[in-house]
Order: C-alpha cells, then sequence, then structure tokens
C-alpha cells in the first residue's frame, strides 16, 4: 500500500513580529444558529449561543408536503435541548438558502431519536451544497452507535463565491415510513486563508480535531469560529501515552505568519511529549491512529509550541513526524523555528489514503532525532486537525460504520434480529465446537500413547533379538 504524502510548511527567515491574541482574533461576519423544526423565535443554548428557527431560510421551492417537525420520543437528560431535541424531518427534496459571505463553514447537528414513532434506523439523507456532496445515504442512527454518543454533528468548509448558500436535504431510502433529518444547522463565515492556500477552494470535512496533552476545548472557547477540539488520549496507540505539558500561566505570542484564530491559546498550554529518560525515548515512539474513509485525499494540519522550562535553545529537543510510516519531516526544531518559547507555529501536510474497502487508520507518529544530537531525546506535539478534501466530482461522503448488530453500510435498512437469540444461538454453537475440539485432541492424545507404547514394545523386542545371537571371537594367526 502506498501513501503519498505532501509538504506545505511555514518557514521564518527572520525574527518574526508577534501580537497577543486579542490583536489577531478573528470576528465573524455572520453567524447562523437554526434550532431545527423549532417554533420558538429564539433559544438559548446550553452554551450560552442564541438559536432562532428554520423558517425564514425555507427555498421558494419546497412544497408544504415536504417537510414536518418533530420531538424527540426519548428525552435523555444528557442531551441538551437545544438544538437537539426538535428535529426537522424531510419527505422528499427540502432547500435551506442563506445569503453568506465566502469562506462559510457549516455544522450539522444530529440526535438519532424516533421522530413521529418511525425510528432514525430508518433515515437515510444526502446533502449537497452547490457542487459538493456532503453527506450520502447517510444513517446517523449507525454512526452514533458507532462513535457511541447520543448526540453528535458533522462539520464542513465550503467555498461560497456568490455569497448564496443553498443546502439541499434529500430522503435516500426504499423503505416503507423513511424520511431524513436534521436538528440544528450552523453557518459560520471563517478567514479565507484559514484553511485554503492558493487556488484550491475544495470543500473539506473535519475528521478529527484534537487538543494534545490538554482537555476538550468546547466551541464557545474557539476564536470567534465554534470549532470544538476533543482530548486525544483516545486516540494514542497502545500504552506509550508520554508525558503531558501543560503551562497555564504561558504568554502565547503569536507570530504574523501565525494569527491567532488559527487556534485558541488552549491548544498551546498544553503538549504532549515522550519523556526525559533518553534510554527510553530513542526505543520507541509517540504515536496516535486516526480512522479515515479510502479513496480520499486529506489535509494533516499539527500545532507546535514549545511550552518546556528547560528548552530555550536551539538543538535542545529536535524530532522527526512519520504519518504512516513515511518521514514527512526530519530533525524538526521549534525553537530554532521560533526563535523562542510560547510562539506557535503549524505544518500542513497532505497525503491520499489508497482505494481500499474498508476505513483505513492514519498513524502519526513523533520520534527523537538522533543524527542532529539534540541535548535532549524528546519530541512534542500540541494540537492535529485532519480534513477530508473532496475529491474531482465534489464528493466528500463516505460509508456508513458497519456494526455487529446491524447488517449494513451504505443505506441499506439495518436488521433488528434478537441480540439474546443471536446470543444464545452463539453460545450454543461455541459449546458444540468447544465439545468436538475435546474429543479430537482426546483421540490423538490416545492414538499418539498407543503408537508410543507399541513402537517401543518393537524396539525392545529387537534389542533382545540382537542380544541372543552368538558371540563369535576371530584371532589372527601367524
Amino acid at each position: 500500500m502506498h501513501v503519498h504524502v505532501y509538504l506545505s510548511v511555514f518557514s521564518y527567515p527572520s525574527l518574526p513580529k508577534t501580537r497577543s491574541a486579542d490583536e489577531s482574533a478573528y470576528f465573524p461576519l455572520e453567524t447562523i444558529l437554526l434550532d431545527c423544526g423549532s417554533s420558538a423565535l429564539r433559544a438559548l443554548s446550553y452554551d450560552g449561543w442564541n438559536w432562532t428557527n428554520d423558517s425564514s431560510h425555507f427555498g421558494a421551492s419546497n412544497s408544504e408536503s415536504s417537510f414536518a417537525m418533530s420531538r424527540a420520543s426519548s428525552e435523555e437528560t444528557s442531551v441538551p435541548d437545544v438544538p437537539y431535541m426538535i428535529a426537522r424531518l424531510f419527505h422528499s427534496m427540502f432547500i435551506y438558502t442563506f445569503n453568506v459571505t465566502p469562506g462559510s463553514k457549516f455544522i450539522f447537528h444530529f440526535y438519532p431519536d424516533s421522530y413521529m414513532n418511525v425510528h432514525a434506523s430508518k433515515s437515510f439523507l444526502t446533502v449537497t451544497a452547490g457542487n459538493y456532496t456532503l453527506l450520502r445515504n447517510f444513517n446517523a442512527y449507525l454512526n452514533g452507535k458507532h462513535i457511541k454518543s447520543a448526540y453528535f454533528f458533522k462539520e464542513f468548509i465550503v467555498h461560497v463565491e456568490n455569497h448564496t448558500l443553498d443546502l439541499t436535504f434529500s430522503p435516500t431510502t426504499n423503505a416503507s415510513g423513511g424520511y431524513a433529518f436534521v436538528n440544528g444547522i450552523e453557518i459560520v463565515s471563517m478567514p479565507l486563508s484559514l484553511y485554503y492556500q492558493g487556488n484550491n477552494v475544495s470543500a473539506m470535512k473535519t475528521m478529527h480535531r484534537v487538543n494534545v496533552g490538554g482537555q476538550r476545548i468546547p466551541p464557545n472557547e474557539d476564536t470567534g469560529m465554534s470549532r470544538s477540539r476533543a482530548m486525544d488520549s483516545s486516540y494514542i496507540f497502545g500504552e506509550a501515552f508520554g508525558v503531558e505539558n501543560y503551562k497555564f500561566d504561558a504568554s502565547i505570542t503569536y507570530p504574523k505568519e501565525v494569527p491567532a484564530y488559527i487556534a485558541p491559546q488552549g491548544v498551546y498550554e498544553t503538549a504532549r511529549s515522550i519523556g526525559s529518560v533518553p534510554e527510553i525515548n530513542i526505543n520507541y515512539n509517540l504515536s496516535w491512529t486516526f480512522p479515515l474513509d479510502p479513496s480520499f485525499s486529506y489535509l494533516i494540519r499539527l500545532h507546535l509550541c514549545d511550552i518546556s522550562r528547560n528548552i530555550a535553545k536551539t538543538n535542545q529537543r529536535a524530532f522527526d513526524i512519520f504519518i504512516n510510516n513515511q518521514v514527512i519531516e526530519r530533525g524538526i526544531d521549534i525553537i530554532a523555528l521560533t526563535y523562542g518559547n510560547d510562539i506557535p507555529l503549524y505544518r500542513d501536510f497532505t497525503i491520499l489514503i489508497p482505494n481500499l474497502i474498508m476505513k483505513h487508520d492514519l498513524w502519526l507518529k513523533l520520534h527523537p532525532n538522533l543524527q542532529r544530537k539534540p541535548q535532549y531525546h524528546d519530541a512534542i506535539l500540541n494540537g492535529a486537525e485532519i480534513f477530508k478534501v473532496s475529491n474531482i466530482d465534489g464528493n466528500l461522503a463516505g460509508l456508513n460504520p458497519s456494526l455487529k448488530n446491524e447488517s449494513s453500510v451504505d443505506g441499506d435498512e439495518p436488521s433488528f434480529s434478537s441480540s439474546s437469540s443471536r446470543t444464545s444461538t452463539e453460545a450454543i454453537l461455541i459449546i458444540i465446537g468447544s465439545f468436538l475440539i475435546l474429543v479430537l485432541a482426546i483421540s490423538l492424545g490416545v492414538y499418539l500413547v498407543a503408537f508410543l507404547r507399541r513402537r517401543n514394545l518393537e524396539w525392545t523386542k529387537k534389542e533382545n533379538t540382537r542380544s541372543s545371537l552368538p558371540y563369535r571371537s576371530f584371532s589372527i594367526g601367524n
């Protein structure tokens, strides 16, 4: 298997001018938060945001029979009321229309519950934005079960050119009672150069965004664009967790090449390093694994900032970065690139995952670089973001996950056979199989013992026969 890696990096030819976070924070030109299906003009979410109903953004071509609203059948206390307890249901193609500035990103929120007495497993959704297919045959129930979460969101970044954004929602299932739904829609403007480089105007889907070595960073602590960051602990490979680094009193100063909206200070105030024992560090990697869809290109952004109090000079810490066992940057020295502590930088890499049938795990590894003979054999990382890039036909959609008790992955209705009867059948088969293996093992043991005894008797007879032969001596005369 070949993984193609392309490198895009930022260098600092001279001492960079720095600025505080407030001087270069981003203030979005528009923030649209829709509590889909709600009749309330304004609703306050658990994290302090104001949400409105979605009726003012209905497309002119929508028919009255194409949509409905429903409250979730199960109101779990762990699920926020806004925007998850009410859903907009679609029985045929439905269009939302927005007037936005170029370079918007949007988030779809899902709570896969029963609506109008129809289980969410029957909901298969296709969403398009202009020429881009964001979701195809998407089943919120399967995706929620796969990530073990009662509610979740999907985040996309689409470059809007003509100030008008049409989001088209369509049910894609032939099952009786099939429908599509969405609970919430967020649309937030963002800087054009945040993730796009040059003339690249592809759409992207956020696959993973993690705060390495620190706690989860919620959307309301982002720099104006409602991005959330998960903890990295669930992505670490094996038991090599390394050492968590934190410096909450750090005065993070952003160079002009890295504006503060790139990532909030919380990303750079924490990090994960290999450790302080060089004999151990040189023998293992600090590794993470990220599941991805095959047949797509991905943008990988790594956030780096040296916050260690004992690292202040060049060549005190230098390390290599690997993606899928390929070296993509060798001997990176953060202090040498930033000219000091608490100054962030980031690295962008583009990779192509080959055409495989199943999901593919991307491996990210850090290892001390020994060739440069640094003072400390160590490596450090503050954050990571991974984005799927739309392919040549504008597609971003992947397959639904396959679960143990659900039979399908791409648009078919999952089967709901009784788990108890299936478990009983499996238990019976296991007992029968174990019994047959035991009988076979006993039979082989008996045969082996009999064979050895028979061979031993034959050997004894041969020895007795050989010892009973007459002894013959020969004398040699003169």
